[in-house]
This record gives structure tokens, sequence and C-alpha cells, in this order.
């Protein structure tokens, strides 16, 4: 494509950035009726030629970040684990495990890099990039942001500090810096020490934390601070208000939540994503979804080293007692996070019903493309027109005719979910079934 039409056109933007900096930059703004990140302007090819909302050659990609590594279903693969931070504030802030902090602290501590480019607080709803250089500094910094933002504040640090850092990204703003650095600045991958990537769970628009404001009873311009996670292995959502109120809700159980958070409130690229693995980070890390990890109070990670960089510092922190591990087998990533997601089965169909619909659709094809069963196109339908439809009433702000939908026209697909999600995870029906073996309970003594 010659320019960024498409991508306005179509709402695929996912805010990575790397428009702003190409030879013939654009300004990221955000859209008052989808409220995601989106160009100001159509640019030209230079920003086309790296724009992930348009194409990813993930092949190339591959061969770029790790030359000559064997590319399988779940992208480069040396190995995968379950571990906890023993450090239980860092585990309980993170919810997830707290093995990225670990990670990030160690790289630090031992000079591997300079310094660490990760999210931080700036005000309200906004969160950018920052240069965190002091150890105790990495355990200031914020979990998981679920808020569709403009990521490029981590590319103009690695283009305006010299050194060599370690940088904490999700997976389609990997896919944009990595396409820009090789096309335009391949003197920064020397700057990138180390790539620490989030198994995605899809980033949202802004009006999640609208409809949250009318459902909890706050103003989203009186936001002061935003949480996703903390506090346990699911954690809550919670919003600070400039006059010191805070407003919570269970992300597993509030149905507030589960309205808002709907995928249909998603950015639309979401919908297309084939890479929700991050498979371009060194280290991959994220919620492990198992039946034997039920029973942690705050949280354990799934990890994926892909290379032995990656395979090499996870070891040290089990040597240095910072961390708790088991070593398992590529079927666990697909069972915490499900083929669906994976395999990109929904996904892969999905663009296939928008290609024959005319619709701007990126070119995403994966290492993942050939594996797993594409869902079938009646679901794909409907799933669209009720996304259309949505994406419809929240331009609209009509965020509580969008509760009163889920709690009757959606209610039996929205209790489905809870009945699978019971009879998978606590039941174990799988295991009864003969379809898989957990992992022991024994081989978990050593974590909470």
């Amino acid at each position: 494509m010659s320019d960024l039409t498409a991508v306005i056109e179509s709402g695929m933007c996912i805010g990575c950035g790397v428009c702003e900096v190409t030879p013939q930059p654009v300004s990221l703004v955000l859209d008052r009726d989808t409220l995601t990140f989106t160009p100001s302007a159509p640019g030209g090819p230079e920003a086309a030629s790296v724009c992930p909302a348009i194409s990813v050659d993930y092949k190339r990609l591959h061969d770029y970040v790790f030359p000559g590594a064997e590319v399988g279903p779940f992208g480069v693969v040396q190995s995968v684990h379950l571990t906890q931070s023993t450090t239980r504030d860092r585990n309980v802030n993170a919810s997830s495990g707290g093995i990225i902090k670990e990670i990030l602290r160690l790289l630090i501590e031992t000079g591997e890099v300079d310094g660490v480019i990760a999210l931080d607080h700036v005000d309200g709803i906004e969160f950018a990039a920052r240069l965190v250089t002091e150890v105790d500094d990495v355990d200031s910094l914020p979990g998981s942001i679920y808020h569709n933002l403009a990521q490029t504040p981590a590319l103009r640090i690695l283009q305006e500090t010299p050194g060599r850092f370690a940088l904490v990204a999700i997976p389609c703003q990997l896919e944009g810096l990595y396409s820009y650095v090789e096309k335009f600045r391949p003197d920064l991958k020397e700057r990138i020490g180390f790539t620490v990537g989030l198994l995605c769970g899809w980033q949202y628009s802004h009006h999640s934390i609208e409809a949250m404001g009318e459902y909890l009873g706050y103003s989203s311009s009186n936001v002061a601070d935003v949480s996703y996670r903390g506090g346990g292995p699911v954690g809550k959502f919670s919003v600070t208000t400039r006059d010191g109120n805070t407003f919570s809700a269970s992300r597993r159980v509030d149905f507030g939540y589960q309205v808002a958070f709907d995928r249909h409130f998603n950015t639309p690229r979401c919908h297309l994503c084939v890479n929700h693995g991050n498979f371009l980070a060194d280290l991959a890390v994220g919620d492990a979804w198992l039946p034997s990890t039920v029973f942690t109070k705050t949280g354990i990670s799934l990890v994926i080293c892909r290379t032995s960089k990656a395979e090499r510092l996870h070891s040290k922190l089990i040597e240095m007692s910072r961390c708790v591990s088991i070593e398992v087998t590529e079927e666990e990533i697909r069972e915490s996070q499900t083929s669906r997601v994976v395999f990109g089965e929904f996904a892969y169909a999905y663009a296939e019903f928008r290609r024959k619909e005319g619709l701007h659709t990126p070119a995403l094809h994966g290492p993942n493309q050939h594996e797993g069963s594409r869902r079938p196109t009646r679901e794909v339908k409907r799933f669209h027109r009720e996304l259309v439809r949505k994406q419809r009433l929240m331009a609209q702000r009509k965020y509580r005719l969008l509760r009163w939908r889920k709690a009757t026209l959606e209610l039996p697909k929205f209790v489905k979910r809870y009945v699978r999600w019971f009879l998978v995870r606590v039941v174990r029906i799988k295991s009864i079934s003969g379809a898989r073996n957990e992992i022991p309970r024994s081989r978990f003594e050593d974590f909470r």
C-alpha cells in the first residue's frame, strides 16, 4: 500500500508508533468515536511499509531476530516453564508470577543491559515508556496495562539514548519496532539487548474505562490512576480518582467488568492477531491458566524461552532462589492460552471473511497458520454483525444498553463460558476423559 488510508478508515491502528518516526512521519491521535489511537494523516509509503496494521512478514522477522533458529507452530522455542517469584510482595503485585520484574532486576544488576524500557504511569489513564536504570526502580513500574496506548516513547528512547536496553513490549509493538529497525535504522538493533514480551490478551479501547465509570460511578475525566492486576492470580480492576476515592471490580466475577472488557471492546486489529504468543521476544511471559495451577494464591507465570540468553537468565534466577520453576512442554502453551488463541483459529477465519467482504485486512501469516481448526463461517459472520452493532453503541456511549444486552440476549453464551471454565480448570474434565494428563500437584510443592 502507498499510505495509511486503509488503516485509518478501518480503525486497524494498534498504536505501535512506527509511523511517527519514519522518514515521512505522521502523528497518532485518539479517535473520538472509537477511542483508540489512529494516524492523523495517511502519510506515505515509508510508514505503510512497516505498519503492522497493513502486514507483518513473520518469516523475514524471525530470520532477522533469531537467525538460523528453527521456527515451529509456537515460534522459536528453546524451553517452556511454569515459574513463580519467591518474593511474595513482587509476586502478589504482579499477579501472574512476578517473573518479569525478577528478570528486569537481574539484567540491570548483572550489567547485561544499561537500562530497561518499560511502561510507567504518567497521569490519569496515560502511560508511556520510560528508561529505568536503577534496580530498585523496577518494582515501582506498574503491571500490565490493558487499554490502547501510543507506544512511540519506547522508540524515541531507543533512538536517542546510547547503550543497550531491555524492552518490555506487547506482540504488535515488537512487530512494528523490528520492521522499522530492519528497514530504516539497522544500527538500533545493537541497542536492543533483550526483549521481554507479554503473552497478550488483547488491547481494549478507552470505551472500557468509560463504561466502567458508568457502572461503578466515577467520571473518566476525574481518573488519577488505573490498575488492572494485583492482589491475587486474577486480580482487580481498580481506579483512583483525583479526589482520592477508589473504585474496584473483580475481574473474574464482576458483571460490569465482563461487559466493559468483552472482546468487542478490543481494538479492531486484535480480532485478527495471530501472534498472542509474542513470537519476536527473547522471553515471553503470561498467566498460566491451567487446571494444575488453580491452587495458586499469588499467580504463576507461563514462560517461553526463545533464546539461549533467555534460558541462561531464567536458570540464574532459579539458582539464586529468586524464583521456583518446573519445566513443561509446549502443550502447556496451547492448554493455557487455548488453540483458538495460539493457533489463530478465529483470527485466520475472520481475516478470510473480511477479505471476501472487501474490508481492509492486515496480511498476517504466522508460523501457526496451518495448525488448529478454523472457526466456522457462521460463527465469524455472527461475530462481525455483533461487532458492528456494538461499535455503533459504543460510539454513542450507550454503555447501559450494552450491559442490558449482556444480561439478556447474550446471557446463555456468557453462562456457557463460566461452565466451561469450571469443567476444564476445576473439575479437570479433560483429564477425566483421557484427553490430557495434568501436571501432578507434587511438582508444585515449592510454589505458593
